[in-house]
């Protein structure tokens, strides 16, 4: 937890969960997080205009069974639907979509919105380099035509239908003292139903002083 605590002070992004957060599922927010439910893959923060680049998960404790975390590359699913399906990639990379976040719990009280599709790519080269997927925050699509919104949806199910390919998935079980580090901007996560008693902490890193610190470092970023 020290040192979870060190890198949170160095690196760390403020947002509306402070700049470390801790939970356990006592609903003490008005997020699915903070339950025993199972948690289908999704990025963190789509309600943000600019959603958090690097995640960090810390187990602190976990007496009981289940809560295994998911790990899936949307990079290869989205390259996978390019391949079969150009026109579904195109739709989900030019679409905008508005992802929203309503708490009004305790002494929290926030109302965030962000908008941006779920695949955002640069326009000369297509390149993907963010991807937006979370099915428990997108708000109503009133972004389009009602014609190009059905579209979407067919696009939408083929991105979602590759995410879940057992293949595609990679489980990991967080036993306590052990920190797992995400890409936001590339890798869904999820969860499984857990029993007991389990407690997480964590933050969010701001990419650029990540990525600086990997360069200097000689690793490839």
């Amino acid at each position: 937890n020290t040192q979870t605590t060190a890198i949170a002070h160095l690196f760390s992004r403020e947002t509306i969960y402070g700049r470390m957060w801790y939970f356990t599922s006592d609903f003490s927010r008005g997020d699915t997080a903070y339950t025993k439910l199972a948690l289908d893959r999704h990025t963190d923060t789509t309600y943000f205009q600019e959603p958090c680049g690097i995640q960090v998960f810390h187990c602190l404790k976990h007496e009981g069974t289940g809560g295994r975390t998911l790990l899936v590359d949307g990079f290869h699913a989205a390259e996978q639907v390019l391949r079969q399906a150009p026109e579904h990639f195109e739709l989900l990379a030019k679409v905008p979509l508005k992802h929203e976040y309503v708490e009004s719990v305790g002494g929290c009280h926030n109302h965030m919105i962000g908008v941006g599709p779920v695949l955002n790519v640069y326009p000369w080269n297509n390149e993907l380099y963010l991807i937006r997927y979370n099915n428990y925050d997108r708000a109503v699509i009133n972004t389009v035509p009602h014609d190009v919104v059905h579209r979407w949806y067919r696009a939408h199910r083929a991105l979602t239908a590759e995410l879940r390919q057992p293949h595609n998935e990679l489980w990991v079980k967080l036993k306590p003292g052990k920190v797992l580090f995400v890409d936001n901007w590339r890798v869904l996560h999820g969860r499984e139903a857990f029993t007991g008693y389990r407690q997480l902490c964590g933050c969010y890193l701001t990419r650029d002083d990540v990525l600086n610190t990997a360069r200097l470092l000689g690793l490839q970023a």
